[in-house]
């Protein structure tokens, strides 16, 4: 793990800033006029990667281990990612008090579990039992060069885990597409009751979730009326 500067800090966020401010501009908010994405719930930000001297601790990324080859992205020689089909011996360090996965975060941007990704996210109006569709932006922290190929894939419940198993969840969906470089359209699901839903979203599902794998998950709180 690295520890930036303050500064590097500062500098992600206003790059991050950036990018979803323009992915704003093209998406339509629940009410008019409404300075934050639709479904987002405001609570305390997330702060589970900031350093002691108050950088942000930042896991580099290596090799992808791949787990099935047959999920390997079209061109992986484009995506900014070693492949390797040994897939060796997985060690991950995610507490496994919770579920195998950080907490699920407010807002509608914050780090990834494993403080490898910038995640961003936006939506079309949010109601019960239409089509929503989430536009989710990843940057890689050390770079903050978008991370292409990353193949998001969305995990949306109702209730709280019970033995790692949600009780009400939505219907598992393909690998979203990415619609410009580290841009994914997530989607459609369809919230088929209201009340507070957690979206996470996965991250290089084909590789094994090691230290410095690719692979990574950021959950955020979804509001539906």
């Amino acid at each position: 793990m690295t520890k930036p500067s303050p500064l590097s800090f500062i500098v992600a966020s206003a790059v991050f800033g950036a990018a979803l401010f323009n992915l704003g501009c093209s998406s339509n908010s629940a009410t008019p006029g409404a300075t934050f994405p639709s479904g987002e719930i405001i609570g305390p930000p997330d702060s589970h990667c900031a350093a002691p001297d108050g950088g942000l601790t930042i896991q580099t990324i290596g090799v992808c281990h791949v787990l099935d080859p047959a999920r390997l992205p079209p061109s992986p020689a484009t995506c900014g990612v070693t492949f390797s089909e040994d897939a060796g011996t997985p060690v991950s360090t995610v507490d496994a008090s919770t579920n195998g996965y950080g907490s699920t975060m407010y807002g509608s941007a914050g780090n990834d579990d494993d403080c490898k990704y910038y995640v961003s996210w936006i939506a079309t109006p949010i109601r019960e039992n239409a089509d929503t569709y989430f536009t989710v932006t990843v940057l890689r922290l050390q770079d903050m060069k978008p991370a292409t190929c990353a193949g998001v894939i969305p995990d949306v419940f109702l209730d709280p885990l019970d033995g790692g198993i949600p009780k009400h969840g939505l219907p598992a969906t393909p690998p979203s597409p990415e619609i410009m470089p580290g841009v994914y359209k997530v989607g459609p699901l369809r919230f088929d009751q209201p009340g507070t839903w957690t979206a996470r979203f996965h991250f290089f599902e084909e590789c094994t979730d090691s230290d410095d794998s690719p692979h990574g998950h950021a959950a955020f709180f979804v509001n539906v009326p």
